[in-house]
C-alpha cells in the first residue's frame, strides 16, 4: 500500500481546495460541500484529506478538524481493524475499480455514540491521485422503524402461529394457499409443507366443493368478507369431516391480492348442541312419567348414549335417609363390581359431600386425591353430581381422565333435568297419595260416624262389639272386620264377634292356639299400639297355610286397631281389605279414635250395667307387699289409711279421699312431695287423731284406679302397717279373670282374697222420701227446700244466702250451717250405700 500523503504532496489543511480550478470550485460548492449526504474522501492509506460540513455534523467534529484523520476514528474500536482491513484489500487490488454502494456499517460520533450509518464508496482520481470519496448516511431512523417492523411482523407471525384457530392465506386469483399455521397443521392432520401449494377447494368435502368455490368467489373479486355460514366443514387426512365456522376477508400484500380464511372447529359446539337437543327430549320423556325409576332408568340411558359415558348410574336416598341406594346402573358398572354395587353413607367423605353440599365434582385420579386414595375400587376418574334431595348422578372411569368441560356441564344439565323430574313425579305422588288419603279417609269417616251414632244406642258390650263389626263389613271398602281378646290362661287370640269373615277362616283363628299372639293382631293387643299389615303373606311369624287361605278370601291386607279406654284395653278391633296401602297419619288418628271411642263406649255399658244390676259380685283384693303409695307409707310410718272414696277427673288424675290415722299428716305429705305418682296432698279435715285427706294420684299407678277403668266400684279399702286390701263391686254375671288381670298388670303380687255374690237393698221411691224425711230435722227440710224454690241453686243464683236468711228470719251463718246439714245428709243417702232408686 502506498504511504500516507506527505506536506510535499498535500497541505494538511486544504490541499484540495488550493489546486481547484473555478470549474472545480462550483462543483465542490454544488455538489459536496452543500450535499444533503455527508462527503468524505479518504487516501489510500485510509487519511481523510476533505469532509463537508454535513459530515462534519453527523460524526460532531468541526469541518476542518476530521482533515488528516484517519477513518478508523469514525467507527467504534471493536470494528477498526476489519473495515481498516477491508478498504485496504480493495486499494491493494490494483486491477479492480473500487464502487460500492448500499453498505452499511456502524459508526461512531466524537462523544461515543454508536450509530448505523449507509454509504457508497468510489475511487476516483484527482489530479493524478487515487482518492476514495464515501457519501455516509444516519440510518438511524430507518433502522428504528425496520426493526419495529420486524418487531410487529414477529408478533404477527408469533399471534398467527400461535392463534387457537386455523389460519389460511390463499391467492385470490388462483386459489392456491401460500401460507398456514400451527393450529392448521392440527386441524387437518397434516404437515404444514403439504397445506401449503394446496388449492382451497381441497380443504372441504369433495362431494360439495362447488359450493365452497362459489362461496368466495365474492371476495376474490372485492374487499367483502365470507360472512360465518351454518353447515361448513373441512376434511381432515383420514378424510373425516370436521364442523367449522369460517370467517375470511381479501386483502392486498405486497401488490398480490390475497385471501386470508379464519377456521374455527366447532365439533365441540356441534356436539353440546346435538347432546342439548337429546337432552330436551329425554326431558320430556322424563316429565311425562311419574315413576322414579323409570325418570332414573332414561336419564342413565342418556349419559351412556349420548354423552358417550357408558359407566354411570344413579343414587337415591332411603326412605331412613342415612343411605344412598343405587337405583338405576348401566351395564358396565354392573360388571365393574361383580354385581355388588356399593352403597355410600355419611361416613363417605366423597359421594356424601357431594350430596350434603349440592356441588358437583370431577375428579381426575382417585389416586390424586386424599380423601379417596386409599379405597378399594377399581374407579379411577369420575363426576359426582346432586340431584337435590333426590340423591346424586354418578359417571366413572377405571383408568385417570381429565373429563372436558363439555361432559361436565351437560352431565350438570342431564342431573338438574333429572331431579326436575323426579321432584315434579314426587309432588306428583303426593297429590295422588293425598287425593286416595281424602277419599279413603272420608270413607272411614263415615264409618266411624255410623259407629258412633249406633254405639249411642247400644245396650251392652255384645251389641257394641256386634255393630262395630257389621258397619265394616256394610262398607264398599273392607271385607269385614272381627274383634278379639288375648286368653291370659290359653295365650292365644279369642274371637268375640265377627262380621264379613268366612266361618272356616274364624276357625283357621282359632287353630293357630299360642301362635296367633304373632300377628298384627297380637302385636297391637300386647303393645296397645294401632298397626297395618300391608300384606298378610309377609307375616312369616305364621303359618304358610293361614297366609295362604287369608290371600284366597281376599284378605291381603289388614288394620288392627287397639279398643282401649284410660289405659284398659278392651281386645282389638281386625278390619280385613284387599290391599292397604300406606296409612296416613290422619288416618291413623281416626282409626286410634275409634278404638278409644270403642272402648269408651264399651267402659259407659259396662259402668251402667253395674249402676242398675240388682245383684252384685263383691271382690277382695290382697294389696300387700305391693308398691302403691298407700302401702309403702303405711309401713313406713306405721299407720293406716281407710279408704273412703275415689273420684276420677277428666285428665287421668284419681282423688282418693282417705282418713289417716296413727301419724301425722305433715310425714304423709312430706313423703307425697317425694313420690313421683302424687301430683298433690291436701288436708281436708283433721278430728282428734284422724285426719282425712285428698291425695291425687297421676296415671294408673294403683290397684284401685285399674278396677275403675274396668268398670268397677270402689266400694271400701283399708291398709295398716303395709297390709291391706280393696273391696270393689262389679255386675253379677260378668268375668272376674279380666279385673285380676288389671289389678295384677300394676302389682304382680296382688291376689283375689275372696269372691260372693249378694243383692243390692231396692229403694222405692217412697221408701226414699220416708228415709229422708226420718234423716232430716223439719227446720233442715224447710230450709232445704226453699233454698231450692228461691233459685239458690241456679247459676246465677236468684237469691243469695243472706236474702233468704233474712226471708226465713234467721242469722245467715245459721241458714248456711242448716243447709249444709241438710245437704250432706241427702248425698249420704245418695252415695253411701251406692242403693237403686225406682
Amino acid at each position: 500500500m502506498t504511504e500516507p500523503l506527505s506536506n510535499e504532496n498535500l497541505s494538511t489543511r486544504s490541499s484540495l481546495a488550493e489546486t481547484e480550478t473555478e470549474a472545480e470550485t462550483a462543483f465542490f460548492k454544488h455538489i459536496v460541500r452543500d450535499a444533503l449526504d455527508a462527503v468524505v474522501t479518504i487516501s489510500e492509506n485510509g487519511t481523510i484529506v476533505f469532509a463537508n460540513e454535513v459530515a462534519g455534523r453527523l460524526f460532531g467534529y468541526d469541518q476542518d478538524e476530521l482533515l488528516d484523520e484517519s477513518i478508523r476514528s469514525l467507527f467504534p474500536e471493536r470494528h477498526q481493524e476489519t473495515y481498516l482491513d477491508e478498504f485496504r484489500r480493495q486499494v491493494e487490488n490494483a486491477d479492480s475499480t473500487v464502487e460500492h454502494s448500499g453498505l452499511e456499517r456502524t459508526a461512531i460520533r466524537r462523544d461515543g455514540e454508536e450509530f448505523p450509518v449507509s454509504f457508497s464508496l468510489r475511487e476516483h482520481r484527482y489530479h493524478d491521485r487515487r482518492l476514495f470519496t464515501a457519501t455516509i448516511r444516519d440510518i438511524s431512523e430507518r433502522k428504528r422503524r425496520q426493526r419495529e417492523l420486524e418487531t410487529v411482523t414477529e408478533k404477527y407471525r408469533t399471534l398467527v402461529d400461535t392463534a387457537p384457530d386455523a389460519i389460511f392465506l390463499a391467492d385470490a386469483e388462483t386459489g392456491t394457499i401460500l401460507e398456514a399455521n400451527r393450529a392448521a397443521s392440527e386441524l387437518l392432520d397434516r404437515p404444514i409443507e403439504e397445506i401449503e401449494g394446496m388449492h382451497q377447494s381441497e380443504l372441504h368435502p369433495e362431494d360439495d366443493r362447488d359450493r365452497y368455490e362459489r362461496l368466495f368467489d365474492r371476495p376474490r373479486e372485492s374487499d367483502a368478507s365470507v360472512p360465518d355460514s351454518h353447515g361448513l366443514s373441512v376434511v381432515d387426512s383420514n378424510g373425516n369431516r370436521i364442523p367449522v365456522s369460517i370467517n375470511s376477508n381479501s386483502t392486498e400484500l405486497n401488490g398480490r391480492r390475497v385471501v386470508q380464511g379464519i377456521f374455527h372447529d366447532i365439533s365441540d359446539r356441534k356436539r353440546r348442541e346435538e347432546a342439548l337437543n337429546r337432552l330436551h327430549a329425554t326431558t320430556h320423556e322424563m316429565l311425562e312419567t311419574s315413576c322414579p325409576e323409570t325418570i332414573c332408568q332414561r336419564a342413565v340411558e342418556t349419559a351412556a348414549d349420548v354423552l358417550d359415558l357408558p359407566a354411570t348410574g344413579i343414587y337415591l336416598l332411603s326412605e331412613d335417609d342415612d343411605v344412598l341406594e343405587p337405583v338405576v346402573m348401566t351395564e358396565r358398572v354392573e360388571n365393574l363390581f361383580d354385581g355388588d354395587v356399593p352403597t355410600y353413607t355419611s361416613d363417605d367423605d366423597l359421594a356424601w359431600d357431594v350430596f350434603e353440599t349440592n356441588e358437583p365434582r370431577a375428579i381426575s385420579d382417585f389416586d390424586a386425591t386424599p380423601s379417596v386414595a386409599d379405597r378399594d375400587t377399581p374407579v379411577r376418574s369420575g363426576i359426582i353430581v346432586p340431584l337435590g334431595e333426590h340423591g346424586i348422578f354418578i359417571t366413572a372411569s377405571t383408568t385417570p381422565r381429565d373429563f372436558d368441560r363439555i361432559d361436565f356441564d351437560l352431565m350438570r344439565v342431564l342431573a338438574t333435568n333429572t331431579e326436575t323430574a323426579l321432584t315434579r313425579a314426587e309432588r306428583e305422588r303426593d297429590i295422588a297419595r293425598q287425593r286416595d288419603e281424602l277419599t279413603t279417609l272420608n270413607r272411614i269417616n263415615a264409618i266411624v260416624r255410623d259407629i258412633n251414632q249406633a254405639l249411642v244406642a247400644a245396650p251392652s258390650r255384645e251389641e257394641i262389639e256386634r255393630t262395630v263389626c257389621e258397619r265394616f263389613a256394610d262398607s264398599s271398602v273392607y271385607h269385614g272386620a272381627l274383634i278379639a281378646t288375648l286368653s291370659s290362661t290359653e295365650e292365644r287370640l279369642v274371637v268375640q264377634t265377627a262380621a264379613g269373615i268366612d266361618d272356616d277362616y274364624l276357625d283357621l283363628i282359632t287353630e293357630l292356639g299360642p301362635k296367633s299372639k304373632r300377628g298384627g293382631a297380637g302385636t297391637a293387643l300386647q303393645t296397645g299400639q294401632f298397626n297395618v299389615v300391608e300384606d298378610v303373606s309377609s307375616l312369616s311369624s305364621l303359618p304358610q297355610s293361614f297366609t295362604s287361605a287369608a290371600n284366597e278370601r281376599g284378605y291381603g291386607s289388614i288394620a288392627c286397631i287397639p279398643i282401649s279406654y284410660r289405659g284398659t284395653t278392651y281386645g282389638v278391633l281386625v278390619v280385613y281389605a284387599t290391599k292397604l296401602t300406606s296409612v296416613s297419619e290422619r288416618e291413623r288418628s281416626v282409626f286410634s279414635e275409634l278404638g278409644e271411642t270403642i272402648g269408651h263406649a264399651i267402659n259407659a255399658v259396662e259402668s251402667k250395667k253395674l249402676l242398675y244390676s240388682d245383684s252384685v259380685l263383691e271382690l277382695e283384693f290382697s294389696i300387700t307387699n305391693t308398691g302403691s303409695f298407700f302401702v309403702v307409707t303405711s309401713e313406713e310410718l306405721g299407720c293406716s289409711f281407710e279408704l273412703d272414696g275415689v273420684v276420677p277427673r277428666r285428665d287421668d288424675v284419681y282423688l282418693f279421699y282417705v282418713t289417716l290415722s296413727g301419724a301425722p299428716s305433715e310425714k304423709v305429705i312430706e313423703r307425697a312431695d317425694e313420690s313421683p305418682m302424687v301430683e298433690h296432698v291436701r288436708v281436708i279435715q283433721e278430728t282428734g287423731d284422724e285426719t282425712l285427706l285428698e291425695v291425687a294420684l297421676c296415671g294408673t299407678e294403683t290397684s284401685a284406679q285399674a278396677l275403675i277403668e274396668r268398670g268397677a266400684y270402689v266400694q271400701r279399702g283399708s291398709i295398716e302397717d303395709g297390709k291391706g286390701s280393696i273391696v270393689v263391686e262389679v255386675p253379677a254375671n260378668t268375668r272376674v279373670r279380666p279385673f285380676l288381670d288389671a289389678v295384677e298388670e300394676v302389682y304382680e303380687e296382688t291376689s283375689l282374697l275372696s269372691k260372693q255374690s249378694r243383692d243390692r237393698p231396692f229403694h222405692s221411691t217412697s221408701e226414699f222420701y220416708h228415709e229422708l224425711g226420718e234423716t232430716l230435722t223439719e227446720r233442715q227440710a224447710e230450709i232445704l227446700q226453699a233454698a231450692y224454690l228461691a233459685g239458690y241453686f241456679d247459676y246465677p243464683r236468684a237469691s243469695s244466702g243472706a236474702e233468704l236468711a233474712d226471708t226465713l228470719d234467721i242469722s245467715s251463718p245459721t241458714f248456711h250451717q242448716h243447709l249444709q246439714t241438710a245437704e250432706r245428709k241427702l248425698l249420704s243417702l245418695l252415695f253411701s250405700e251406692r242403693p237403686r232408686i225406682d
